[in-house]
């Protein structure tokens, strides 16, 4: 049974609304998942078959939102099994890593699939036929990883041409499915980047699946899908040069299948419109015109953030909870756009300058530690409402024009 989020622990007891939300995000559960708690109870999710190892289902989120969709056995009434949390407990973990060519899904959109259902792909041959090892009947690679967490050993198994498809751990000691998928990842990436440095080839992780050995619950991260756009956009005979640069920025992070890469690019953009709205003030005020303002904010109320969110999306669908957090986490509503970029996402941005562009100094980010990139993750989506929302503001004439701030669509 699928179910993307709970509010349960052991026993049936509930989470406190202090306690850390249950969907590894790092924030109180009071701040992220508890207004979607009682649609969670009722969403029963597509039942799958035993042996079953992929279904269809309709995505909750945004585009391109990074999520975790959990995957929960249902034993024999009393089974005690029954009562583990959604989260799992503290027991043995299997994670496999499946690896896909950079820009080639593995499934259609809005297919998922276990990994035992995925043969993966890379450009690094392990086997014949790709590649002929010294023990030419050698049909595996095996993989030992050391961190602070311990030792962990990996089995790498190609696909049917011979190329390193999926990766995975022995089993091993975690204090739920977040935590393995985080100590599994922090003892394989090094690994995987060392290859690609050596080799000088993309190794793309495409999904990862934690299983819990005691009950075979699964976590199985997942992207949400780009939405399918009717051509309706208000043709433009001639667009501003400046408008022209920020929408090829805008264009080339949605292209990206890297989260910090789509982030940097989101950042740039307001970086630039604030940059450029200094100049326009400085020029106005030394040829005594008014200068423009700006009232930025966040919506301040859960009802206000669809009709916040249908002023800058003319694609849209059903706002579900999990949209809603993701574009505006309760932690920011109400506030103005200046005090989020200026105390979240510019220190965000700099740790992430830090590690990939400084020439001296040490690394505070590492693209092979996932609580970094889940930090992303978290602030991407906001950063990307943000953007268009200053876009709106900044190009009246070029960006959205068709767009009343309520919602509605001009002309109708």
């Amino acid at each position: 049974m699928q179910r993307t989020r709970t509010h349960r622990r052991r026993g049936g007891a509930k989470i406190g609304p202090n306690d850390p939300c249950p969907c590894g995000s790092n924030r109180k559960y009071k701040k992220c998942c508890e207004s979607l708690a009682a649609a969670s109870e009722k969403a029963q999710g597509p039942w799958l078959r035993p042996g079953q190892t992929s279904a269809t289902t309709v995505l909750m989120g945004l585009p391109a939102q990074a999520q975790d969709l959990h995957i929960i056995n249902r034993f024999v009434e009393g089974d005690p099994r029954n009562n583990i949390p959604l989260e799992g407990a503290e027991g043995d973990y299997i994670v496999t890593f499946v690896l896909a060519r950079p820009g080639i899904n593995l499934l259609p959109e809005g297919q998922f699939s276990f990994a035992t259902g995925l043969r993966g792909d890379s450009h690094l041959a392990i086997t014949r036929p790709a590649f002929t090892p010294p023990d030419p009947d050698a049909d595996q690679i095996l993989i030992a990883g050391r961190t602070e967490d311990g030792e962990f050993r990996f089995t790498g198994f190609p696909n049917e041409r011979g190329f390193l498809g999926k990766i995975q751990s022995s089993p091993f000691r975690a204090r739920n499915r977040r935590d393995a998928e985080h100590k599994a990842y922090r003892a394989l990436a090094s690994s995987l980047s060392n290859w690609s440095a050596h080799l000088d080839i993309p190794l793309e992780v495409y999904q990862v699946d934690t299983v819990e050995v005691t009950t075979g619950n699964t976590q199985m991260s997942i992207t949400t899908p780009y939405w399918e756009a009717p051509f309706a956009v208000t043709p433009t005979a001639q667009l501003m040069p400046e408008f022209r640069g920020y929408a090829g920025l805008y264009r080339e992070a949605l292209g990206s299948s890297s989260t910090v890469y789509r982030f940097l690019c989101f950042f740039k953009i307001i970086e630039g419109i604030r940059s450029r709205r200094e100049r326009i003030a400085r020029e106005a005020i030394a040829a005594g015109r008014e200068v423009p303002r700006y009232q930025e904010r966040f919506p301040a109320t859960e009802e206000e953030i669809p009709v916040w969110l249908n002023a800058i999306f003319p694609v849209r669908r059903t706002w579900d909870g999990m949209a809603l957090n993701a574009a505006v986490p309760p932690e920011v509503r109400g506030r103005r756009f200046g005090a989020v970029i200026d105390g979240t996402l510019r220190p965000l941005r700099v740790d992430i300058a830090h590690a990939l562009s400084e020439e001296s100094g040490e690394l505070t980010l590492s693209v092979d530690e996932l609580l970094h990139i889940q930090n992303v993750n978290n602030w991407i989506t906001p950063a990307k409402c943000v953007t268009r929302r200053m876009l709106k503001n900044e190009f009246p004439a070029e960006f959205l024009t068709y767009l009343r701030d309520d919602g509605t669509f001009t002309g109708g």
